[in-house]
């Protein structure tokens, strides 16, 4: 493998530009409450950790870290997600625990390096890039419980202590993966400084170059990777930032359950314009397959490298793989939100149990078909990538505002679209926004196939225009009335075309399969 540089706005591995596209491994090291279905008070790995002890006893959480570090990722996660074509993870790291018991900092291997040495070594076997992302830095970078923190207070920017400990930090991992090129960078500090803490933000830069100057002491090769703040969406801190100020670096946005289209992507686009620097999507998911389908290809559309949040979690549908909810598991709910406490035995039994589903979890492949735009799958009509438009643009769905086409609520109502879907849940019909298209117009969509075949191409619409499809070059073929449905014989096809060849009409949504799979409905 080929270290990963900055040059100008793009990421070379070598002498070939490069675009990360992958998964936070989230939950591994630092396992967060709702990834095990804890919302009440259990919410960040010191709490977890406590119940567990609590319930289980001393030795038996002992062993049961032991065996959750072995079984959560595995060297047969990284095959997979190498042969599905993504080239990199992104590993969030617990600073508490990067320290071992013997009280010798970092060069005393903790159980997490051990693991982390692991990963990197898999990586590196399937030609998949580790960036190495400082989620819960010493006293905690958000005060929230995504960072471990103790009191719900970013004691990282109120304590010089837990300052001059994270510059070492960086600096001993720096040391320790300076001649691995398998390792993309370093993630410098996860989602510092929610809005409600911005008095600290002026702290922000200044830590970053001190910790960049400490890091390139001992490194002179990895990436550094810069977020912004409040949880990575406030670019603002980098205004004093000069041109090539930070040497081989990436800005890294985070981009949650908002409008997934390049509009809300212009101050991130437009900073990293301006520092000539490359930009990356951090962190983005927890949403349904529509919104999978929409953003991350515009992302690739963009030159922004991505990692897809989370890669794994319990009873879930809209992360790429999923461990089923243990049995007992309401009994341990119960002890959280009732004070219902079971005996020892029964709860080391349940999380015996959670082991156990964690080790027999399952591929969700409509995730990741979503996330490649491959067959089978359904694309918004919103989602296209190229228009010919004649008509002036009519007021309704604020979405891909400096676009010409004609994006509508399907209900009349006008306003932004709301796409909270935390759960995955499709979107609910007051959200639901179709395109309009008058004679002559043409909407254009590109999808993958892993495999060739008849493809069958269904189209939902309404109106009483006569619409027209072609794919990669195929004869165009056409409908009246409400619905569409035809089979091309593709070679792999990349790129379908909807015309309305006559009057108007509203679409809807697109449904692509091939050689009689399971609809995306199915899958």
């Amino acid at each position: 493998m080929e270290f990963i540089r900055a040059q100008g706005r793009e990421l070379f591995a070598g002498d070939e530009k490069i675009l990360l596209r992958g998964f936070g491994l989230g939950g591994w090291l630092l396992p967060e409450g709702y990834m095990w279905q804890f919302y009440n008070g259990c919410d960040r790995p010191r709490r977890i950790e406590q119940l567990i002890e609590s319930l289980c006893g001393q030795e038996y959480a002992d062993s049961f870290w032991d065996r959750y570090l072995y079984t959560y990722i595995t060297e047969d996660d990284i095959r997979w997600i190498a042969g599905e074509g993504f080239n990199c993870v992104r590993l969030p790291l617990t600073a508490r625990h990067l320290y071992s018991d013997s009280n010798d900092k970092y060069n005393s291997l903790s159980a997490m390096i051990r693991r982390a040495d692991d990963l990197i070594g898999w990586c590196s076997r399937y030609g998949v890039y580790v960036i190495l992302d400082m989620h819960a830095a010493p006293g905690g970078q958000t005060g929230q419980n995504i960072d471990d923190s103790e009191d719900d207070l970013p004691r990282l920017f109120m304590d010089q202590a837990n300052r001059i400990e994270l510059v070492k930090l960086w600096k001993d991992i720096a040391g320790r993966y300076a001649d691995e090129p398998a390792v993309a960078g370093y993630d410098l500090l996860n989602e510092p400084l929610p809005n409600q803490f911005s008095k600290y933000n002026d702290q922000v830069l200044p830590l970053y170059i001190e910790l960049s100057e400490s890091i390139r002491k001992v490194d002179a090769r990895h990436m550094i990777i810069l977020e912004g703040v409040h949880w990575a969406t406030d670019f603002s801190i980098f205004a004093p930032l000069a041109k090539g100020g930070i040497q081989n670096a990436v800005l890294q946005f985070h981009k949650y359950w908002n409008v997934p289209d390049r509009e809300s992507l212009a101050p991130y686009l437009a900073c990293a314009e301006r520092l000539g620097m490359p930009l990356m999507m951090g962190e983005g998911g927890e949403n349904n397959l529509a919104w999978y389908t929409t953003v991350f290809p515009l992302y690739e559309h963009s030159r922004i490298s991505w990692s897809f949040w989370t890669y794994k979690k319990m009873e879930s549908d809209n992360s790429p793989v999923s461990f089923a909810c243990p049995a007992g598991w309401d009994t341990i709910i119960a002890w959280l939100n009732k004070g219902l406490k079971p005996s020892q035995d029964t709860a080391r039994g349940i999380f015996d149990n959670f082991l156990y589903e964690i080790a027999h979890s399952q591929k969700k492949m409509a995730v990741i078909r979503a996330l490649k735009r491959e067959v089978p799958l359904e694309i918004p009509c919103e989602a296209y990538d190229g228009y010919k438009i004649s008509d002036k643009r009519r007021p309704g769905a604020q979405l891909r505002e400096n676009d010409p086409v004609t994006l509508l609520f399907a209900n009349g109502k006008k306003g932004i679209p709301d796409y909270r879907r935390y759960n995955g849940e499709s979107q609910p019909a007051e959200e639901n926004v179709v395109v309009e298209l008058s004679e002559g117009e043409e909407l254009s969509y590109q999808f993958t196939m892993s495999k060739c075949g008849n493809l069958s191409v269904e189209i939902n619409f309404t109106g009483d225009g006569y619409i027209a499809i072609c794919v990669d070059g195929c004869d165009l073929k056409g409908s009246i009335g409400g619905g569409f449905k035809s089979d091309f014989l593709s070679q792999g096809g990349h790129r379908l075309t909807l015309l309305c060849v006559t009057r108007s009409i509203l679409a809807d949504t697109i449904s692509l399969s091939v050689d009689g799979s399971i609809s995306p409905a199915q899958a």
